[in-house]
């Protein structure tokens, strides 16, 4: 497959470096001599300086012969016309644009739009992802997979944990009524795929996909007995934070939230645009704002600001004066490890979640969804089994699968199976998977395989 991907920002050359890693043919291209300079020294890809959205500098990509075209640039306006070139003259088949002005994403505009195949809003998916996490309380990371039926859980073991120093044969015979399964563990910055006889110990980093309604008892046998906030301040009125208060309150009628804004203009907007959002003007690192809005006593604190420097820092504030919880937008990935251990909480990475939305439109086969777990440790990936797939009518023995990668679970007619070496894969079972980066696309390969 031949992939043309218009920007080569961060996300852009993340986005190069996963497709080349899997064998595909991808050609870059960006304005800025010195952005693809790095992209030639860095990976294995054809690198071209141009504008994105210029015909002849796209037929110089073999736009002719493209299957998918990603225009990630610092510009909407040339990530909407490098689609409709690319429609229009080129007759490329996929084509994704990231979007980030609101006024374009407003639904009487967009039913009317461009030829973009799927559009990519990284301050959506920011705000989805956060309020997500707000449904999982204690949870590091929360996904919602398979129509909501289950849902992919992140976790610390904590020292009050049942399960601690046990077998994970053990605990499934001590709670046979949860339809749980891990797919990764992370210990002591090394992670691997556990087996029956791993044991769970204190400070593991777990993920696990669980039945939805099973969620709460899971949790508490992990040590997790948090309640959902009900007492809420953002820090940052944005496009994230506006949309993650218009989230909240669609989703959480009885959830109180507070919003902190240093621009009084903007404040003054907010203001008129969220229904039960109380909008204060001022500055989070002050500490008379941070008791105006009594942040001791909050249950959740999130600070999405586009300075990394004010959501770190307002973040620590918070935790010092009570605050519960703290979630902090991260901009700079390479900061991420370094703030595990100085008070954050959760961090959120809004790159990593544009990369792992855009792959998920990327991935052959019938896959449903796709996310990226950890710093690059592997993809969940949910796929529906096709009849021409390696897996259809086979047992997990009878298909040449790595040994690094994990069946989660299964949803069959509405029934959650969580599967064993004897389960028989079948057409059109929604399929949650983990795979190791090595072999996810060995995994494709399979999802896709023709008879």
């Amino acid at each position: 497959m031949k992939s043309i991907v218009c920007g080569a920002g961060v996300v852009g050359s993340s986005i190069a470096e996963k497709l080349s890693s899997e064998g595909l043919e991808v050609t870059v291209i960006d304005q800025s001599s010195e952005l693809i300079a790095k992209i030639n020294e860095k990976l294995d890809v054809k690198a071209i300086v141009g504008h994105g959205s210029n015909p002849t500098i796209l037929e110089k990509a073999g736009a002719s012969e493209c299957d998918i075209l990603i225009a990630v640039t610092q510009v909407d306006e040339v990530n909407m016309v490098a689609c409709q070139i690319g429609h229009s003259i080129f007759k490329i088949p996929k084509k994704i644009a990231r979007i980030r002005q609101q006024d374009y994403l407003k639904e009487n505009w967009k039913n009317n739009s461009l030829p973009i195949d799927t559009i990519i809003s990284p301050e959506f998916e920011v705000a989805n992802a956060i309020s997500r996490r707000l449904h999982a309380p204690g949870a590091f990371d929360m996904v919602e997979l398979s129509d909501d039926r289950i849902r992919l859980i992140g976790l610390k073991c904590v020292d009050n944990a049942p399960i601690l120093n046990k077998q994970i044969k053990t605990i499934a015979s001590e709670y046979p009524k949860l339809l749980s399964n891990i797919l990764v563990i992370i210990r002591n910055d090394e992670y691997f795929i556990p087996n029956s006889k791993t044991t769970l110990l204190e400070g593991d980093q777990v993920y696990f996909v669980v039945e939805s309604s099973h969620v709460t008892n899971t949790m508490k046998a992990f040590g997790h007995y948090e309640k959902e906030s009900t007492n809420i301040i953002i820090v940052g009125g944005g496009n994230i934070g506006f949309n993650l208060a218009k989230n909240i309150e669609n989703e959480h009628n009885s959830v109180r939230v507070k919003l902190i804004e240093l621009d009084q203009n903007r404040s003054k907007w907010l203001a008129s645009n969220l229904e039960n959002t109380t909008v204060i003007n001022g500055d989070a690192l002050e500490n008379e704002i941070l008791e105006e809005v009594n942040v001791s006593s909050t249950g959740s604190f999130i600070s999405v600001t586009d300075d990394d420097e004010v959501n770190v820092l307002s973040s620590l504030l918070a935790k010092r004066s009570g605050a519960n919880e703290c979630i902090t937008l991260i901009n700079n990935s390479s900061y991420i490890s370094l703030l595990k251990n100085i008070g954050i909480d959760i961090t959120i990475d809004p790159k990593a979640i544009t990369i792992s939305t855009i792959l998920q439109k990327v991935r052959k086969g019938k896959i449903r969804s796709l996310y990226t777990i950890g710093e690059g440790l592997g993809e969940v990936i949910e796929a529906v089994i096709l009849e021409s797939s390696a897996f259809a009518n086979k047992t997990i023995k009878e298909i040449d699968l790595p040994k690094n990668v994990r069946v989660g679970s299964i949803l069959r007619n509405k029934e959650i199976i969580i599967p064993n070496s004897k389960t028989i894969f079948k057409k059109d079972d929604d399929i949650v998977f983990y795979a190791e980066k090595s072999s996810v696309k060995r995994l494709e390969e399979l999802l896709d395989m023709k008879k």
